[in-house]
């Protein structure tokens, strides 16, 4: 059995005077847009050379984030019936029950913004996960509406073997729910262990 092990954070450089590169891209971009209007002397032109470069920029910055919220009128009609197919698919599945895998599904509370331009799944990714789990022979359970009690409970039994997250996260924690976070360093005293434990859909 391996052992979930504590990150480590490594304390982050002093570089308190020293200017960073993306400052002078930026100034730079400025520069670019004040020689646009002044060469031109069209204001429409340089806005829509703004509105471009700033689609692109956004989409290498933010990735995954600007497209949800450029795409959130979407979202609004498509999300809710993407979550009412998996709610009807897993019928079909043990859900909240204890198995040998346990499939920990994020989810949306609806009384906040971010439920409704981030999706955490949609039916096609679900029905794919089961569809290796079926494959893989595993006894699993998908958990819907976990809260972190019930994934410390998850956690503390040792008959569940395999774990996986599945929703929005980073290398170092998982929401959980829209405005529930689950930090992995809480299962590093040692008394946790699992055959398998992974992250999917976000994290590194």
């Amino acid at each position: 059995m391996t052992k979930i092990t504590k990150y480590h954070v490594r304390k982050p450089k002093d570089n308190k005077n020293k200017i960073e590169f993306k400052l002078f891209i930026y100034f730079a971009y400025i520069i670019y847009l004040v020689s646009i209007l002044l060469s031109v002397r069209n204001i429409w032109l340089m806005l829509y050379a703004h509105l471009i470069i700033i689609t692109f920029f956004s989409l290498y910055y933010f990735g995954r984030d600007f497209l949800y919220i450029l795409l959130s009128p979407i979202w609004i009609v498509v999300y809710p019936l993407q979550l009412a197919k998996v709610k009807h698919y897993l019928k079909k599945f043990s859900t909240n029950t204890p198995k040998e895998t346990v499939v920990v599904l994020a989810h949306s509370n609806w009384r906040k913004l971010e439920a409704w331009v981030k999706p955490n799944y949609f039916f096609s990714e679900i029905k794919l996960l089961a569809k290796y789990l079926k494959t893989k022979g595993s006894d699993f359970s998908f958990y819907t509406q976990a809260g972190l009690e019930d994934v410390n409970e998850i956690m503390r039994n040792d008959s569940i073997k395999e774990v996986y997250f599945y929703g929005h996260g980073s290398s170092h924690v998982f929401q959980l729910g829209t405005d529930e976070i689950l930090y992995y360093c809480e299962f590093s005293n040692g008394k946790y262990s699992k055959d398998y434990v992974h992250q999917m859909h976000c994290g590194t």
